[in-house]
């Protein structure tokens, strides 16, 4: 006979913790994908750098995503283009910015996913795009505001981008096996972090 948890609408709405286990329950999120993703991580460390140019390329392709970059925040001090047409992929905040994808790129593929600390620094990444200051290193930097809309968008094309560059790995590093496991992992990781992303944004 089927048993049928029981959760509290309240307690996963406030806490991270509780949440997090609804959250990996509900994706059947296990330590052997946890585990896939930690072998995984070196294979495709080289590529972080050009998934993190790739998606603000595409950042750049739109007015409203790239408008973005045009505010001063994350703590960077240094020089600001006044009008956007100025404003390239090499400027210095997109350079300081991309530092901070790159890193956190990384983290999602080797965190210790049995551990609050990581998902309180996912919940964070999500508080910190709504304006909230999240992180203390930028308690004094101006808010970050983005839509959730381009947030969601932005996961899309990096589970795309890793799941493709998984699948392109030879065989003698990783099996169809382990790459099927593999992309599974990384697509409930990318909507974990969604959901972190959400809960800040969304009155449920």
């Amino acid at each position: 006979m089927q048993t049928t948890q029981e959760v509290d609408p309240d307690l996963i709405r406030v806490s991270v913790d509780f949440r997090m286990t609804y959250v990996k329950d509900f994706l059947n999120f296990s330590r052997e994908q946890e585990e896939i993703l930690a072998k995984v991580a070196p294979l495709v460390n080289d590529i972080i750098p050009e998934v993190v140019d790739d998606l603000y390329a595409k950042l750049f392709e739109f007015d409203i995503t790239k408008q973005i970059f045009m505010e001063r925040n994350q703590g960077f001090d240094g020089p600001l283009p006044t009008k956007l047409e100025d404003l390239t992929l090499d400027s210095p905040q997109l350079v300081y910015r991309k530092i901070f994808m790159k890193a956190w790129a990384r983290r999602i593929l080797t965190s210790d996913y049995s551990s609050p600390k990581t998902w309180a620094y996912m919940d964070k990444v999500g508080i910190m795009h709504t304006g909230v200051k999240s992180f203390k290193h930028r308690a004094n930097s101006k808010p970050l505001v983005v839509p959730y809309r381009d947030c969601a968008l932005t996961l899309a094309r990096v589970e795309s981008i890793l799941q493709t560059s998984i699948l392109k790995l030879p065989e003698d590093q990783l099996s169809m096996s382990e790459k099927i496991s593999a992309i599974s992992a990384v697509s409930k990781v990318i909507w974990i972090q969604n959901d972190l992303f959400a809960r800040h944004y969304i009155d449920e």
